[in-house]
């Protein structure tokens, strides 16, 4: 007899068991190590415009600093600022002309990285061109740009483009992830969530102004065969032949819907599963944790922060970081302390609190960034807390591009929670418990549909607004605002008929009339704001303007336009077969129009064009403050601008025509794009940054003579990459003297002058008060502070003759381009003068050393 086998049952249940404990491991990683996706994108974002900023402030030194011309001229950065291991492309041509084609190039790489498109190659040609820049002339670097092209490089291999980018882009409406039901009716819940709105069958109460009798009168069942004998008879009923361009809308419909079905539905079958789920979950489909992301690329960035704040902890041994006394030290240096710094010099107490504390987050903050426990609101305190560390740095100290990058980057350290939390917000403060915006765009004009694209995926936050095309708001107010209605059908059309016979008695006679004459057919339109007296489309159209008009500028049309609607209504009907036989291009204008972008609020209240497009800025968070300018532009710039964009639009819609059956931007991007990559990729780019990650830690850790592995050789790699990294700043003491240059020269004629002193370095004016006291003010002889940086790197150092002579050219080469005969400059000394700050606020006598003597020119010489 064989002995008896173990029940299957309890293998599943151990197997089971396994994959749940994995699961919870791999969450809490995520959790710990893992970054949101949205925050992956903001960070990008944020990289690009301190690219940006950093490229635009260094322009205005482009002629001195950077070319041939100045003081930093080809052949010293070859000879004495060059690395062996990384050839600047700078130094290809260092004429003033090529750096600046380089530098706007760089503008445009950076630009296309923070717009999204082709992200991973913006973004490694923006790093490239950054580490270019830095490695050309280094020695006005300063440990923001060390950190800086860290992040720059870290952001090439995390995935960054999911969100806010041209490259996922796309017309489809994503579902919101945190709104459950806005309201409910007779206790009977209901999703208002936008992504559960059913396109093709809207609520009538969205588009239509009719009376609020004839919305009650109507249910569900009859409101459905209502609809299919509409859609029947129109059928069925005779058309006049199309336009060229009507032509290519049906050509350009039947091609998306063949398109539609071959993904295995169409775009409503697509949200009324969205709806069915939300309903069936009372709350949104979309979990919050899928927006989370974990890579060693994520792990790498909270490393490299971590190693920058808690190395620079441990550089700092001096003294005066344990007693408390080096913020003193580092707000009473004259170029960095603000007039903020010298206020807080009279509170000294504070300061050595504040200054303890400093040195003790940079230690334990990182912690907080991987906790364990309530990780997302750990890791929302941690980034504040750096936030406002680098907040309070900037208050008193003049840093330069330093605090926008290390701030910035705690971007990505926002979590999703906090997320979820600031879209709750800005539901209460844009939406305020009412239906979401509807935004139509036109496919027939590529021109609209980018305009729309653009909102939708940099400006409007996923619920605040519906995008759809202009054919669906077409298609809905022929099937809602045209309803057949059977005279025998119910008592639902005396309803109609009796809510309506108190004003227009003579006029529902005319149309039972014709209604008996007609099989017994009545048509029943939506109130549009056509003209009492006109029955013309035009004039619907100018007055529909002319409403959008008034709504612009803030004015609230007065209760008589509900009245006009309600009295119009028999007139609208006695139009019906006049627009019915309107079928050239702007045959249903009284509807919606030749337009370019229309809106449809919670109202019902519908805008054009620029009026809609004003509307649409109202909903957006971020240009909020530019729909209250609008309000105030005069009328006249308001029609040429719309005038122009009514030109655009035609003359893309021609193109388009003219395109030969070219896809539009709608045709592209009308379903998601995935960024899905082959999964080789996702495999050897976290064995790259796994090794990135040890590299980094190895690097530091062998400062402080911690070796783990780390050989002397591969510095070659980290020169090449520019991963080469130093974090002793204010370390290990801020320093304790107070230091400033002079400049004293000689005119032709014998006369004395200051040439550093009141901006002398960049005015070059002759200024005859020669002596050696403090510049006044001081931050603005210096310049910014990569000028700063050139001087306390380079030329106050030892062995910079090389320098100090380029810069004495560069001055005599300035001076005397603006002064001739005797008041050119023949000659001139530099002193460096210095003196000690006390720990009492007084400070020693000032000395004074000379570091360079220059002759311009010999006098012997004409």
């Amino acid at each position: 007899m064989g002995k008896i086998k173990k029940t299957p049952q309890n293998v599943s249940l151990k197997n089971s068991m396994s994959r749940n404990t994995l699961k919870k491991i791999q969450h809490k990683l995520t959790m710990m190590f893992g970054m949101d996706y949205r925050s992956l994108a903001l960070f990008r974002v944020t990289m690009a415009l301190c690219v940006i900023g950093d490229v635009i402030e260094r322009s205005t030194d482009l002629r001195v600093m950077y070319s041939e011309y100045g003081i930093m001229p080809r052949h010293l950065i070859v000879s004495r600022f060059s690395s062996n291991y990384f050839a600047p492309i700078h130094l290809i041509n260092t004429s003033v002309h090529f750096q600046a084609f380089l530098f706007a190039l760089h503008i445009v790489f950076a630009l296309c990285m923070l717009i999204g498109y082709r992200t991973k190659l913006f973004s490694i040609l923006t790093w490239f061109m950054t580490i270019s820049l830095q490695a050309y002339v280094g020695v006005v670097g300063h440990g923001g740009d060390v950190f800086f092209r860290m992040m720059l490089f870290l952001n090439i291999f995390i995935p960054t483009a999911h969100y806010f980018a041209i490259d996922t882009a796309t017309f489809f409406n994503d579902p919101p992830s945190r709104r459950p039901s806005l309201s409910s009716n007779n206790g009977i819940a209901t999703n208002n969530n936008i992504a559960a709105i059913n396109l093709s069958d809207p609520d009538p109460s969205l588009l239509s102004p009719l009376p609020q009798q004839l919305q009650l009168s109507q249910q569900h069942t009859d409101h459905q065969q209502l609809k299919n004998d509409q859609i029947q008879q129109l059928q069925n009923h005779q058309q006049p032949p199309l336009s060229p361009l009507q032509i290519q809308q049906q050509q350009q419909q039947q091609e998306n819907q063949s398109l539609l079905h071959s993904n295995g539905g169409d775009e409503t079958g697509i949200e009324i599963n969205i709806v069915n789920s939300e309903e069936k979950n009372g709350q949104s489909i979309k979990d919050p944790d899928s927006y989370r992301f974990l890579s060693f690329g994520t792990f790498a960035i909270l490393l490299q922060m971590g190693l920058m704040y808690c190395t620079s902890y441990f550089h700092k041994t001096g003294a005066e970081w344990k007693n408390g006394e080096a913020t003193f030290y580092a707000i009473t240096l004259d170029y960095f302390a603000t007039d903020f710094a010298r206020f807080l010099l009279h509170f000294r107490t504070p300061l050595r609190l504040l200054t303890i504390a400093v040195a003790k987050w940079e230690l334990i903050g990182i912690f907080f960034l991987i906790s364990p426990f309530y990780s997302d609101w750990c890791r929302l305190f941690g980034a504040f807390g750096f936030i406002a560390m680098h907040a309070g740095f900037v208050m008193c100290l003049r840093l330069g591009l330093f605090f926008f990058v290390t701030a910035g980057a705690q971007v990505i350290n926002i979590p999703t929670t906090a997320w979820e939390v600031f879209f709750r917000w800005t539901d209460r403060k844009i939406l305020k418990g009412q239906r979401a915006t509807r935004v139509y765009y036109n496919t027939t004009s590529p021109f609209s549909q980018r305009i729309a694209l653009a909102m939708k995926t940099f400006f409007i936050i996923p619920g605040h607004a519906i995008f759809s095309p202009l054919e669906q708001m077409i298609n809905q107010e022929d099937s809602i605002n045209v309803s057949p209605i059977s005279s025998t059908s119910n008592s639902n059309s005396t309803t109609i008929n009796n809510a309506t016979n108190n004003n227009t008695n003579n006029n529902n006679n005319n149309n039972n009339n014709n209604n008996n004459n007609n099989n017994s057919i009545a048509y029943s339109l939506s109130g549009s704001s056509s003209n009492d007296h006109s029955g013309s489309d035009n004039d619907d159209y100018g007055d529909d303007e002319n409403d959008d008009l008034e709504r612009s500028h803030g004015r609230r049309r007065n209760t008589q336009y509900h009245q006009k609607n309600t009295n119009n209504l028999n007139h609208n009907i006695n139009m019906l077969h006049h627009n019915q036989q309107q079928t050239s291009l702007f045959g249903k204008k009284d509807l919606v129009g030749d337009d370019w972008l229309v809106t449809i609020d919670a109202n019902g209240i519908r805008k054009r064009n620029i009026y809609a497009l004003n509307y649409i800025f109202s909903k957006s968070i971020l240009l909020i403050p530019l729909s209250m300018a609008c309000s105030y532009i005069p009328m006249g710039v308001c029609n040429v601008f719309s005038n122009l964009c009514q030109f655009i639009h035609s003359r893309s819609q021609q193109k388009q025509i003219m395109s030969g059956g070219k896809r539009t931007p709608y045709q592209k991007r009308r379903y998601p794009i995935g960024v899905s990559t082959p999964r080789i990729y996702g495999i050897l780019n976290n064995i790259w940054m796994f090794f990135i990650c040890y590299f980094l830690f190895a690097y530091n850790m062998n400062v402080f003579k911690i070796n783990f592995g780390y050989d002397y050789s591969w510095n070659q790699f980290a020169y090449i990459f520019r991963l080469d990294q130093g974090w002793n700043m204010f370390s290990p003491a801020p320093p304790k003297t107070h230091w400033w240059h002079v400049i004293h020269g000689e005119l032709d004629d014998g006369t004395k002058v200051e040439l550093f002193k009141d901006e002398g370095m960049f005015k070059f004016e002759i200024n005859t008060v020669v002596n050696f006291e403090k510049p006044d003010p001081f931050y603005k002889s210096y310049g910014n502070h990569r000028w700063f940086k050139y001087y306390e790197n380079g030329y106050n150092q030892g062995n910079s003759d090389a320098l100090r002579l380029e810069h004495g050219k560069y001055i005599c080469r300035e001076f005397n381009s603006r002064h001739f005969g005797d008041e050119m400059l023949h000659k001139f000394s530099v002193y460096f003068v210095y003196e000690f700050q006390n720990l009492d606020g007084t400070v020693g006598e000032k000395s004074h050393s000379s570091l360079w003597n220059h002759i311009c020119y010999n006098k012997e010489d004409p």
